[in-house]
């Protein structure tokens, strides 16, 4: 939790540069990705998942099996998390919102990547006492994210272990 903190924290600090960069990136990427008619979005797509979204899954999955290596994953994941959310908020969404602020609340949720993509693909049931309810109560304080996550609590609502009462959730 205090690994996630840290990302959150670092994201607002830098949220004062990224944000008005990323009004002059997305407007000049925007319009190069037009010129190519999206085939620009091939590479930035392959770097995300190589550079940020891949390592982000696999250090998540260690982190949750090997306590005694929480530290060191930490120390490389955060500055990674950061930087895979700055690296999506510069590059252009070209109307793919809900992938974008997918990818986004992938890096948030970090250390807990790995248990957030099992509970978004209705692998994984959480209670409301579970460290990711908690993670996403923090990531839906910002309103843009809060909306997105909308859908993935009407999706997890109408699951039968929700809807029999099996599980509960409070976020």
């Amino acid at each position: 939790m205090i690994t996630n903190k840290i990302i959150s924290i670092i994201i607002s600090i830098t949220a004062i540069i990224v944000i008005p960069v990323q009004m002059i990136t997305t407007f000049i990427l925007g319009i190069l990705v037009e010129l190519t008619f999206g085939l620009l979005l091939i590479p930035f797509t392959i770097i995300w998942v190589v550079l940020f979204l891949g390592p982000l899954l696999g250090l998540s999955y260690v982190y949750e099996r090997a306590s005694i290596m929480r530290l060191f994953i930490a120390i490389i994941g955060i500055p990674l998390a950061v930087l895979g959310d700055t690296y999506v908020a510069l590059l252009p969404s070209m109307g793919e919102m809900d992938s974008r602020f997918s990818k986004m609340v992938c890096c948030r949720t970090f250390p807990y990547t790995w248990r957030f993509m099992q509970f978004q693909n209705n692998k994984l049931n959480i209670g409301k006492d579970d460290v990711l309810i908690k993670i996403l109560r923090e990531v839906s304080t910002d309103k843009v994210l809060d909306k997105y996550l909308d859908g993935l609590r009407a999706d997890v609502y109408s699951r039968s272990d929700y809807l029999n009462g099996k599980y509960k959730m409070d976020w």
